[in-house]
């Protein structure tokens, strides 16, 4: 009896030391070492094109960033570790005449439309959480910025005009503990 009483204890105790390290590990990759802002850096000293999303992303067992970058006629895809900076992944494409047509906004003048920062500002001043994703996106003839938000479970999501700033759509969400 008591042998098999140790057995159970001895098995509870490394089902918990193993599962504390699991979320651990877990939680890490939920914060990475390098934020948005560092990695638009990086991306932006080595191309010269218009980042049009950035985004983090869990891939298998790290995070990860994805971005993307337009120039005239080339579109490159790009995933770097979002610990180390170091480039994962990385293709070019050659854009196609329909492409560009479609894609008025890496030809417009920066000028026109706020920046990504101002972007950043406008909706953080509506929640209150750290910004995993934005896109400059074509959404009925309007350039938009897409903002996606995040707070602990709580996640918003934003579009907001790139000429002025205007909030087009907000979107807040409390996910649910389906754990």
């Amino acid at each position: 009896m008591k042998k098999t009483f140790s057995i159970v204890i001895g098995t509870l105790i490394g089902a918990t030391i193993f599962g504390t390290g699991i979320y651990h590990s877990q939680a890490d990759e939920a914060n990475p070492k390098i934020n948005s802002d560092q990695v638009r850096q990086m991306v932006e000293e080595q191309y010269s094109g218009t980042i049009t999303e950035l985004e983090l992303e869990k891939d298998l067992d790290k995070a990860v960033y994805e971005v993307e970058v337009k120039e005239k006629n080339i579109e490159h895809d790009i995933k770097l570790d979002a610990n180390t900076g170091e480039v994962l992944h990385e293709s070019s494409t050659e854009r196609k005449d329909d492409d560009l047509q479609d894609d008025s906004s890496v030809q417009l003048d920066k000028e026109a439309i706020i920046g990504v920062d101002k972007a950043k500002e406008i909706a953080k001043q509506n929640f209150d959480g750290n910004v995993i994703s934005i896109e400059l996106d074509e959404d009925d003839n309007q350039l938009v910025y897409e903002v996606e938000l995040r707070n602990g479970k709580k996640e918003a999501d934003f579009e907001l005009d790139a000429k002025n700033g205007d909030i087009i759509e907000m979107d807040i969400d409390t996910e649910d503990d389906d754990d």
